[in-house]
């Protein structure tokens, strides 16, 4: 039996001086290799909150308080140019209740009241932090950018960011509250474990990948390469349109395109399941059920 906790008491607070000592440990404490630590010094960041470096017009500091502990900080940098940047630190005993999700819906309804002149809030993730990625697909920011060699790791070598954004319209259109989209496919690898209806898909692998309703899928196995669909996703249906090369014959390689609906369930298990219907443009179409490996 699955337990599911309550989502906990979300709400910010600006930083004040006395904080210094926890925003520092809270900094070291949820740096990870995906996201670097700003290196604080304590002495330093309380002197800058108390003569209100973090409370300007240009950036603002958070406290996130989940329940009535600290949780972790919010900065946002560059409110006087329109187009406002955040950094986020979450304690890693509150991550995975949604906290990032809410601290993101406030943050923008927060700055979006208080500065006529902000048109936007960003952020970034590192290309392989799949968690911070579906925060903000969650928060109705969209995807819109990859910023190459962007993060420099602790090996020497860079990395590419994703990078996120809700605009003005979004926040007036309630974007960032909007609940019931259905199923979040982001970041999902999903190896087929069996294929209870049509026929075997020989090691099929797919591999998500999720902005707001629209989806892609990569997808590969023995005799197909090079596949990849995409659509929208509503609720738990995904219609999609599709290519592929099929490489089953002797010497030809045949590409095949075409159009399909792919309804996304769970089953008693827990294992996800897809029940995927489609037609090729060339006439041809089938039906088969998708059962994700454990």
């Amino acid at each position: 039996m699955t337990i599911r906790h309550p989502r906990p008491e979300v709400h910010l607070r600006v930083l004040v001086a006395d904080d210094a000592d926890w925003v520092v440990a809270t900094d070291q404490a949820a740096a990870t290799a995906l996201a670097r630590p700003r290196g604080w010094e304590t002495g330093k960041l309380a002197a800058e909150l108390d003569e209100g470096v973090w409370a300007s017009d240009d950036r603002w500091g958070w406290a996130i308080i989940v329940g009535s502990d600290p949780g972790g900080f919010a900065l946002v940098q560059g409110l006087s140019d329109g187009d406002a940047r955040m950094h986020i630190r979450i304690r890693p005993a509150v991550r995975g209740r949604g906290v990032g999700r809410e601290v993101l819906r406030q943050l923008a309804d927060h700055h979006f009241s208080a500065s006529p002149q902000l048109t936007r809030l960003t952020g970034r993730a590192h290309e392989h932090n799949v968690p911070m990625q579906r925060v903000f697909n969650a928060a109705g920011f969209r995807m819109e950018a990859r910023y190459r060699d962007s993060f420099q790791q602790a090996d020497g070598n860079y990395a590419s960011e994703w990078g996120y954004a809700l605009t003005r319209a979004d926040w007036e259109a309630g974007r960032h509250r909007a609940g019931g989209q259905g199923y979040d496919l982001h970041g999902l690898s999903f190896e087929v474990d069996e294929t209870t209806q049509g026929p075997a898909t020989g090691g099929l692998l797919v591999k998500f990948l999720q902005e707001g309703r629209r989806a892609i899928a990569r997808y590969d196995a023995h005799q197909l390469a090079d596949g990849e669909l995409a659509g929208v996703i509503i609720g738990d249906l995904l219609q999609y349109r599709f290519v592929h090369l099929d490489e089953s014959g002797d010497d030809d390689v045949v590409q095949f395109a075409g159009s399909g609906r792919a309804r996304v369930q769970r089953r008693e298990d827990g294992r996800l399941e897809i029940v995927d219907e489609w037609s090729a443009d060339s006439g041809s179409h089938g039906r088969r059920v998708l059962v994700e490996r454990r």
